[in-house]
């Protein structure tokens, strides 16, 4: 009768036994296995019937038995474990189930062997309304967004305009920072988490050495090897790596993401100053990156170092504006590059675009204030005309040549003399 009642359940329900084989699934499991799989299942490896995942399964379920505490797995971290598909309540639509996932360590009650009992419930439902909601607040957001810049352009000039533009284009950025934060905050906390429970194991170990150091002989001999098998020294020792390694990854990543943009905020001060022109394309290239993930960045410069004399703010957002366009213009696989030549008296700065071109009959508009190919909301038509004021000023010239659904070429040519007329 119990065994019936857990079938019904609508949650997936397995055991598994130390050498991750499996012992049972409940219908629900089973009911999401191929066919030919079905009678089969009974001790088959859980890395052998799901091979994508066998990796991070018998990771977690390595540190159940060891530990004997529970391991969780929630759907905004990893949401299809088990490869399943799933209908939606209402419209009936067939999509990849999202997951919650957790595993508890049980006992054999006839052989006293250690068990895991995986828990799998189905949450695409709450997934799909926590999403929908997302796009609500953000579509809410793009909303508020238009009313203050309609209202930004009735009440000021367009020189408080530009002014929006930029802080338009550090919030898009950050938004992207933001969320990519958020990324590596979470692993590195989970994995602290499990790296905890094996510190307390080591220092036991540590610990019981020390009280035996005076009565080193054969039988301390045999109670370290004891006390390090009990502890289960080996385990810890293959795995503590890739828990460090993880976790060092992720600090990186943050500290890398935050020194870029720190570095790279626009600045306040005005006047010449000498400029890195190959440090602020890497930086932009990081910040970039960081919100726009699914293309290719290429970096090229024919020194390691070049400057030149300009004012780092304007300069700083014109490169930004025109990378930001070639992004926001590519699809997923495409790429951007930047390219850096050293002229002598000039420099030219190439942006090129895999993205999908501008007709002919916008290319001649492109840098007209206001003048913007975007959706409704998701453009002001200033980044180009803002780009195209900055390098104007510092004496040089930006040109485009692009091809409808071929890609971009933006080039900016720059003056490097010491000395520019800052009131030009």
């Amino acid at each position: 009768m119990f065994e019936q009642l857990v079938d019904k359940l609508p949650v997936g329900i397995g055991i598994i036994d130390e050498s991750f084989n499996i012992v049972y699934f409940n219908e629900f499991f089973l009911d999401h296995l191929p066919l030919e799989l079905r009678d089969n299942y009974k001790q088959s490896s859980i890395a052998e019937l799901f091979p994508e995942q066998g990796k991070f399964l018998n990771r977690r379920l390595k540190s159940v038995f060891v530990l004997q505490h529970p391991s969780f797995s929630y759907w905004e971290q990893r949401p299809h474990i088990f490869p399943f598909k799933s209908s939606r309540p209402i419209t009936g639509e067939e999509t990849q189930m999202y997951q919650n996932m957790e595993i508890i360590p049980i006992k054999d009650t006839k052989s006293d062997g250690k068990l895991a009992c995986i828990f799998l419930q189905d949450v695409t439902a709450q997934a799909s309304y926590f999403k929908a909601q997302q796009k609500l607040s953000e579509a809410l957001r793009r909303e508020h967004e238009k009313q203050r810049q309609l209202i930004r352009k009735l009440d000021s000039a367009q020189s408080q305009l530009i002014q929006a533009e930029k802080m338009a284009s550090t919030g898009q950025l950050a938004a992207g920072i933001a969320h990519e934060i958020n990324n590596p905050i979470g692993f590195i906390n989970a994995n602290m988490h499990t790296f905890a429970h094996y510190t307390s194991n080591l220092l036991a170990i540590c610990n019981g050495i020390e009280k035996r150091l005076n009565d080193f002989n054969d039988d301390l001999k045999h109670q370290m090897e004891a006390l390090f098998e009990a502890n289960q020294y080996g385990l810890i020792k293959n795995d503590i790596d890739e828990l460090l390694e993880e976790s060092t990854e992720g600090l990186i990543r943050v500290r890398d993401i935050v020194d870029n943009l720190q570095s790279f905020s626009i600045e306040t001060a005005e006047g010449l100053q000498s400029v890195n022109v190959n440090q602020v394309g890497r930086q932009l290239i990081s910040l970039i990156s960081a919100q726009y993930n699914s293309i290719k960045y290429i970096f090229e410069s024919d020194h390691d170092e070049i400057n030149v004399i300009v004012n780092p703010a304007s300069f700083k957002q014109a490169l930004m504006n025109v990378m930001l366009n070639a992004a926001q213009a590519t699809s997923e696989n495409g790429f951007v590059k930047l390219s850096i030549i050293d002229k002598g008296e000039s420099i030219c700065l190439k942006v090129l675009d895999s993205g999908s071109g501008i007709s002919p009959r916008n290319l001649s508009r492109i840098f007209e204030p206001f003048f913007t190919t975007k959706p409704e909301g998701q453009g002001h038509g200033l980044g180009l005309s803002v780009a195209y004021t900055a390098i104007e000023q510092h004496q040089g010239k930006i040109k485009i040549n692009s091809k409808e659904g071929k890609g971009t070429i933006v080039e900016i040519v720059l003056p490097k003399q010491e000395a520019i007329d800052s009131s030009s």
